[in-house]
């Protein structure tokens, strides 16, 4: 977990002004923090030192000084590529994985992006032959945002970096905002602030001298590939090797355990190679025990032998952390597991451990999630409609859009429907749940679920890591055929069987469940207060306050159950204040 940013081509861009970037987001990584001026670019970087912590500075030369690269995020088979380029000649300073980047640089070009097994944004750049690139990882594990700024592009982590440039404006994206009120999100690659993008997943921004950067793919999802079921050992190996790879670090670690078959798959297979005399796990615990996984994920730390210990929430800490984990988040979501992931993140640093393992990534790609388990039980080709699945999705339909929305916002923004749309197209010839999941791979994993776990872990330097979720596991996901991922109604079907065969059945295909507070009940009573006077500050340029009032005073009363709506509303509210606010403080400053 590290931090970058920078301008490249950019007139009049200094390193105070790159200093400032960083100095905006050092909280991921407050162990050092550099910038480096190099012609037509300048670059910095704040770094967490997970591997070799003495050695590992940033922004990172190879041994002429010709190249340097500001890097995100852990290349695991750095040890492999080492040892290659090594035979090639190649001289190293350092243990740490950043450097094989410089040296694959001159060897490959941009074809390294190919022979990176890992989680990583980074920006690399040649003085000698002045090109360089600016590269996601494949899936968008790690973050990178880009704006034009200047005549040139400015990059960096997070968007208060970029924010905080001299003259950019932090201005409402109208239509990403509205797309949050349906989706819970928003989509890439737009942001909910005027001007700034996200570099998409599995692509990388190509600049060569003073000419236009040209963006290129070089990873897909392969939806449309042969299908292939591998056998377990086969999968079985796989994982073992995502995991050997992911051991790789010289810090304090542990791993987050829900019960729930992905993190009890990571546990098995962490436990088997764990370094550390023991392996501790955290679990999250409710006072409402009908929320609470915590007594699977003391099932599984039992039958594992894992450590396991809690962190506990109740509705008290929600207007404590709030504004933290919008800060953090820097785009409303409605999603309350946000918290869930802060807290998580917060006592792992109170542990002082820094890497932390994770159970994310097969939902998306197995037709995980219980609301599709519950719709493509129904669904076959001939009936399947664009429109009645967003009916499932969609947190704020249209009648409710028209209800609490303002009318002039809500007229001049496009449908979200459409933008569902646009987003399925290429992908409309594929079996309608596999439509699902490619939809949910390519959007929601990176706009939502996997932002979670980079940012709540960031604001406390702690960094997730997700065998599941090695794009190598992935591409095996994808290529299963449909009745692997769903069977008989139940998703995620191939994972569940091979789970069964290491761990209790009844453990593997209990109900699905989703990381959430009970936030709904929570409004009606402790947070009822709190959400009301959030609610009554909304100036109207957006949100109709009456109507929103009128909302949360029909929930209270159980005549409604409002929950979806309430909590889209309230921390878009919340982020809107803060955008307001910081905005304003930016223009005075």
């Amino acid at each position: 977990m590290c931090g970058i940013a920078g301008v490249v081509g950019a007139n009049g861009v200094t390193a105070a002004q790159v200093k400032t970037m960083v100095d905006q987001i050092q909280y991921r990584g407050r162990d050092e923090q550099g910038v480096e001026t190099l012609g037509r670019a300048v670059v910095g970087h704040a770094r967490l030192a997970v591997v070799d912590p003495e050695n590992g500075m940033q922004p990172m030369s190879n041994t002429d000084n010709t190249v340097w690269v500001t890097f995100n995020g852990e290349i695991y088979n750095y040890v492999e590529l080492r040892e290659e380029l090594k035979a090639k000649g190649y001289k190293f300073k350092s243990r740490c994985d950043t450097e094989v980047l410089v040296h694959l640089w001159r060897e490959e070009g941009e074809k390294m992006l190919d022979r990176l097994i890992g989680m990583f944004a980074f920006f690399i750049w040649d003085t000698k032959f002045d090109r360089g690139m600016l590269a996601r990882d494949r899936q968008g594990i790690k973050p990178c945002f880009i704006a034009d700024y200047q005549g040139g592009i400015a990059f960096a982590s997070e968007m208060k970096a970029i924010l905080s440039l001299p003259h950019m404006q932090r201005e409402v994206n109208a239509g990403a905002l509205k797309d949050v009120f349906a989706f819970n999100y928003c989509p890439l690659p737009q942001t909910c602030f005027k001007g700034i993008t996200h570099l998409e997943p599995g692509c990388y921004l190509l600049f060569e001298g003073d000419k236009k950067p040209v963006k290129k793919r070089y990873w897909q999802w392969p939806f449309a590939a042969e299908r292939k079921t591998p056998s377990f050992a086969e999968f079985e190996a796989l994982i073992d090797d995502a995991v050997r790879m992911q051991m790789r670090f010289d810090v304090d670690g542990g791993m987050y355990l829900s019960g729930g078959v992905d993190s009890s798959v990571v546990a098995y297979h962490l436990k088997k190679q764990w370094k550390f005399p023991r392996l501790e796990a955290f679990g999250l615990n409710f006072p409402n025990q009908d929320y609470s996984e915590y007594r699977f994920s003391q099932e599984a730390a039992k039958l594992m032998d894992i450590d396991l210990s809690e962190a506990r929430i109740n509705p008290d800490m929600i207007p404590g952390i709030a504004e933290k984990v919008v800060y953090h988040a820097e785009q409303p979501h409605g999603d309350f597991s946000f918290f869930l992931f802060y807290l998580l993140a917060s006592r792992a640093n109170q542990d002082k451990k820094i890497v932390m393992f994770t159970g994310d990534g097969p939902d998306e790609a197995l037709a995980g999630f219980r609301h599709n388990e519950q719709y493509f039980s129904q669904q076959q080709r001939m009936n399947f409609s664009l429109s009645s699945y967003f009916d499932v999705i969609c947190y704020m339909d249209a009648p409710m859009r028209k209800r609490l929305l303002n009318p002039d916002f809500d007229r001049a923004t496009p449908d979200p429907v459409d933008r569902f749309g646009e987003i399925l197209d290429p992908w409309r010839e594929l079996e309608p749940i596999e439509q699902i999941m490619a939809y949910e791979c390519t959007s929601l994993m990176p706009g939502n679920n996997l932002v979670k776990g980079d940012r709540m872990g960031a604001c406390w330097s702690t960094e997730g890591r997700a065998p599941l979720i090695d794009h190598r596991v992935s591409e095996m996901f994808t290529r299963l055929p449909v009745n692997q991922k769903f069977k008989d109604g139940v998703g995620k079907y191939y994972l569940k069987d091979y789970a069964a065969t290491k761990l209790p059945h009844d453990l593997i295909f209990k109900k699905k469940t989703m990381p959430t507070l009970p936030i709904g009940e929570w409004m009606k009573t402790t947070l009822f207060d709190w959400t009301r006077e959030a609610f009554s500050r909304m100036d109207g340029t957006y949100i109709n306050k009456a109507a929103a009032l009128t909302l949360l005073d029909e929930h209270k009363s159980g005549t409604h159950n409002h929950t979806r709506y309430l909590r889209t509303l309230l921390m878009s509210q919340l982020w809107l204040e803060q955008c307001v606010r910081l905005g304003a403080t930016q223009k005075a400053a």
